[in-house]
């Protein structure tokens, strides 16, 4: 489904997904797009005159719905024992990749505005890494608390010691 090569002994530790409520939005639209042309038709007893139109009509939310919920699986979010990498595709012809050292990371945030994150436990987890003028950013993530925790954890694991100095 995905795919990026892993380092020199480099495993994954974790993988995260935008939560499944960020889909609510989308099947709600689904429903409107198929549910009122057909209701409409059959209530009215058009269907036959009609029907060709409103089955391609159909095929094609067929087609959007199974769009939105592959890229919903596709983006996701990879922490490795060595770094994090975020897959993100805009659509299935236009992929990005950002990486980073886990041991680059400066800071760890997170935010849930809005009612659907608050009542269904997702938001963005924001990380800071060292050389990257913008965060990195795990859009809608299940528990961004627990996930914010997680990465400092593998963090503070990965740290590379700091030489000190004495004069």
């Amino acid at each position: 489904m995905f795919k990026f090569d892993l380092l020199d002994n480099e495993h994954p530790v974790a993988l995260y997904r935008q939560a499944e409520a960020v889909l609510i939005k989308p099947a709600l639209l689904i429903f409107v797009f198929i549910y009122f042309p057909w209701f409409f038709l059959l209530k009215y007893e058009i269907a036959w005159t009609y029907v060709r139109l409103f089955l391609f009509w159909t095929i094609l939310v067929a087609l959007y719905t199974i769009n939105k919920y592959v890229l919903w699986l596709i983006n996701c979010y990879v922490v490795t024992n060595k770094r994090l990498v975020i897959l993100k595709y805009k659509s299935l012809f236009n992929k990005a990749v950002l990486e980073s050292p886990i041991d680059r990371i400066l800071n760890v945030s997170f935010t849930a505005n809005g009612v659907l994150p608050v009542l269904f436990g997702f938001g963005d987890v924001q990380v800071q890494v060292a050389g990257l003028t913008e965060p990195m950013v795990f859009k809608n993530v299940s528990k961004p608390a627990e996930v914010k925790d997680f990465l400092w954890k593998t963090h503070s694991q990965n740290e590379k010691p700091h030489k000190h100095y004495v004069e």
